[in-house]
């Protein structure tokens, strides 16, 4: 039995669960001083869990909104948590029954971790050395492009295959593969790297389409795969870099009649993360937040799903220094991590919208430490022009020299 799970169903009419006697009646004295008291110790554990859980700096919870997280806040539709349920209550029914699938996913059953623990550390980066991974021949990603070029705006099929995306080995729900592309640092470092010091590599992973609706998501991730392999061929940059791009992470959503924000067992993968408390807080959210909306279902446990279970591997294996999110439609610039955050990227102006049980931005850096850059696009359809692709590239490039570079010892620059 998972945490947050109750042993059995109540027998029709409220009785005790199948296999247990009934509890005897409480005398009449004690049922007069049951609700008082059982009232007093409801109060003083909701404040206890409430102060326990304060936002702070320390848990990730303590970033300050700007205007579009305080209006998410306000309207409440999908608002960043910020008061969470009391660790000592007991589950009730009703948050029992949050953990369930909405009707159309009563009859799923999405596997379990496979007994992986959910409390990752995460190692010392510079001390894990990652290899490239090699990349496709462009005929073989050409026939992988195939099957998403129609749901890719600005992305025809020579772009495409230029990205020498290749199979990752993984599948997501429906057994589409998981595309993946290395672009590694040269096999000689630049005369200047030599003259500086080897510093390593800094390794970024860059994660496309987590929502299958948010279709310019996956299309920005591809434009970069190329930027990216102008940016470590360059001669003249001092900043070694491994890129690592998954541009279609949940491929079920974008190739679906109609696209869908969730994947093929309706879980909202960016919910799927086990952030800290994630079997108490993530049902509460979703049942009390977002009123049981099924396009942001958590799913009925962490890393219940394929393709979270492939990017939690890309992050405990790959171990990057920073993590890029692209998403849709909000428009902004969205930020979680120990160092300063970019104030911009192009257009995109720097808004914090808090933390979400299960959401990526909290598991990467309340749970590994590191930061997590969320790219909000102002449309899922359609691209930003050519210059601002470039621009948001320059300025991401121009804040991780800042503040991820490291030295010839391995220290950051921040």
């Amino acid at each position: 039995m998972r945490p947050g799970e109750v042993s059995a169903a109540p027998a029709a009419g409220g009785g005790a669960p199948r296999g247990e006697h009934a509890p005897l009646a409480a005398p009449p004295s004690a049922r007069r001083w049951a609700g008082p008291a059982a009232a007093a110790v409801a109060a003083i554990a909701l404040a206890w869990g409430g102060w326990q859980l304060r936002p702070s700096l320390q848990d990730g919870q303590g970033t300050t909104r700007g205007p579009l997280g305080a209006a998410l806040f306000a309207e409440g539709a999908d608002a960043p948590l910020q008061l969470l349920g009391p660790r000592a209550l007991p589950q009730t029914a009703t948050v029992a029954a949050a953990v369930a699938a909405p009707a159309s996913m009563a009859n799923a059953q999405p596997p379990g971790t496979g007994g992986r623990s959910l409390t990752p550390k995460r190692a010392d980066s510079a001390a894990r050395p990652a290899q490239p991974l090699q990349a496709a021949s462009p005929e073989a990603a050409a026939a992988a492009c195939q099957r998403f070029l129609k749901r890719l705006p600005t992305i025809d099929a020579a772009t495409c295959a230029a990205t020498r995306l290749a199979d990752s080995g993984a599948a997501s729900v429906q057994g589409t593969p998981l595309y993946w592309r290395d672009v590694g640092p040269p096999a000689t470092p630049p005369a200047s790297a030599r003259a500086g010091g080897a510093a390593e590599p800094l390794r970024v992973l860059v994660v496309g389409a987590m929502h299958g609706d948010e279709l310019t998501s996956a299309a920005l991730a591809l434009r970069w795969v190329t930027l990216a392999e102008r940016q470590v061929g360059d001669a003249s940059s001092t900043l070694p870099m491994h890129w690592r791009f998954i541009p279609i992470l949940n491929p079920d959503g974008l190739l679906a009649r109609q696209p869908t924000r969730v994947n093929a067992r309706g879980v909202d993968l960016n919910r799927n993360f086990p952030t800290p408390n994630w079997e108490r807080d993530a049902p509460i959210y979703w049942e009390k937040r977002t009123r049981r909306d099924p396009r942001r279902w958590p799913g009925p446990e962490p890393l219940s799903e394929p393709e979270s279970r492939f990017l939690y591997d890309q992050m405990e294996q790959f171990a990057p220094d920073l993590v890029v999110s692209i998403h849709a439609p909000y428009g902004v610039l969205d930020y979680d991590g120990p160092v300063p955050p970019p104030s911009r990227l192009g257009r995109l102006r720097l808004d914090q919208l808090g933390i979400f049980p299960g959401s990526l931005g909290h598991y990467g850096s309340v749970r590994q430490g590191m930061p997590v850059v969320t790219i909000e696009l102002q449309h899922e359809l359609r691209m930003p022009e050519e210059e601002q692709v470039r621009q948001m590239w320059r300025d991401l490039l121009r804040w991780m020299g800042t503040h991820l570079a490291r030295d010839g010892t391995g220290r950051t620059a921040s």
